[in-house]
């Protein structure tokens, strides 16, 4: 990202939520409704991005696994019959997807298809109903993921490794559910659910665009209700762990070389965001420093790929991929990354080496679905995406807004002393994938 993208991130991070100022191109308003909205000024351009967030997934979920995800299928399929044709031109799109966390619904189109959206949105959000018919074919297609799912071993790795992670959990279900669970889900248990968490107050709509604010806020008034709809997000607070290390070994046709994931658990620091933030600092500098020994200069690994995001409870683990060269010294190669891991966290980081991680952390960000679009800017989706990643999670503003500030008042005593107390254990998981031997005949 360029340095004058990223002072424009730092602009919106610092607005104050309980005003409309815009900096930047960017401002927030909470409705009187309990509707949050964030509006993102575009170049001038007739296109218009909107992206619902809803601080509600899986996690939410209180017996039947499925249920957030199959009512995000029917909620959008509402959403793309009850699309006017002139909503559905010049390749608009309207899609969806759920996690543990958040659900998502966004719309691609033109300027002038705001306010048939929003009352379509609107009206599907609080007047939602459907058919047995709607939740039958909705199942249907869930299945036929599941089904699919099931013949990747990678996939099935992933699946149990998560499930290991979060034993204790409903953030180690599959999103989706399972064959079982999906057919026991009746409609009443897709409107109980609906109704308990798709609430104004966990709701918060991103409007990308060149519109009128006040015009927009009036739209979002009049289409999600005057009156406020409230719900707690109650999720599962932070349990203790059991230590020692699962191993899942699985031998597959589908791969030529073998793979091996780690899983560090990271304790729930939601309400301890500077304990967060130490260890995102920490696991920066060892994304860097691992690539450089393992990949760069040929050593164990042919790839490295990380996963860490600690700001909400559904991505509180940290995981690194590494596929290996051969299949010779799985083993070998194990105990040489957790070795150089452990021996990082032991020395420590310097001052020097924590402020160009926080420079990268700042300035960085992962490519969205958005990205596919060439309507939008990368300033545009760098920021949409940080934003949905983060209010979509239950995230609130007052933490938002302050970030920056946030990431320089780091204390370099307590990121290497947090790094220490996680990585000098091993890793909750270790899963292997690898390929099956082929014997020589004779």
């Amino acid at each position: 990202m360029s340095k004058r993208i990223l002072l424009v991130l730092f602009a919106f991070l610092l607005f104050d939520s309980r005003r409309a100022d815009a900096y930047g191109g960017i401002s927030f308003q909470k409705l009187e409704n309990g509707v949050s909205v964030v509006f993102i000024d575009t170049v001038k351009s007739n296109s218009l991005l909107v992206v619902l967030c809803v601080s509600s997934g899986s996690a939410d979920e209180l017996d039947k696994e499925g249920v957030a995800n199959l009512l995000t299928y029917i909620f959008m399929e509402k959403l793309q019959a009850n699309a006017n044709a002139d909503t559905l031109q010049h390749g608009s799109e309207i899609n969806s997807y759920t996690e543990h966390d958040q659900s998502l619904y966004y719309f691609y189109g033109n300027l002038e298809s705001l306010e048939s959206f929003l009352k379509n949105l609107g009206t599907v959000f609080t007047k939602f109903s459907f058919s047995e018919n709607d939740l039958r074919n909705n199942k249907r297609k869930i299945e036929e993921k599941l089904l699919m799912d099931n013949q990747i071993d990678k996939i099935l790795v992933k699946k149990e490794s998560r499930k290991s992670v979060y034993w204790h959990s409903r953030y180690g279900a599959d999103i989706s559910g399972n064959l079982d669970s999906l057919k026991n889900i009746s409609e009443r248990d897709i409107l109980n659910f609906k109704n308990k968490n798709y609430t104004n107050n966990r709701a918060t709509l991103i409007i990308a665009g060149d519109i009128k604010k006040d015009e927009a806020a009036a739209m979002i008034i009049k289409y999600f209700g005057k009156g406020e709809q409230k719900s707690v997000i109650d999720r599962l607070q932070e349990p203790p762990h059991h230590r020692s290390t699962t191993k899942i070994m699985k031998s597959s046709q589908q791969v030529g070389v073998p793979i091996v994931e780690f899983y560090w658990k990271i304790p729930n620091y939601r309400t301890e965001k500077m304990k967060a933030l130490s260890v995102e600092i920490f696991v920066n500098y060892l994304e860097e420093t691992l690539k450089k020994i393992l990949v760069d200069e040929q050593k164990v690994a042919a790839l490295i790929s990380y996963y860490y995001s600690f700001w909400n409870y559904d991505s509180g683990v940290f995981s690194i991929t590494a596929t290996l060269r051969n299949s010779n010294c799985i083993e070998e190669s194990i105990n040489a990354i957790l070795s150089e891991i452990k021996y990082i966290a032991f020395e420590g980081i310097t001052k020097e080496q924590a402020d160009d991680s926080v420079k990268r952390i700042v300035s960085s960000s992962k490519k969205s679905m958005f990205f596919q679009k060439a309507i939008f800017n990368e300033k545009t989706l760098d920021i949409i995406e940080w934003i949905s990643r983060r209010i979509g999670s239950g995230n609130e503003f007052d933490f938002i807004k302050g970030y920056p500030d946030f990431v320089k008042k780091y204390d370099l005593e307590d990121v290497n002393v947090q790094a220490k107390a996680i990585f000098k254990n091993d890793p909750c998981v270790i899963s292997v994938i690898k390929p099956v031997e082929i014997k020589n005949a004779g």
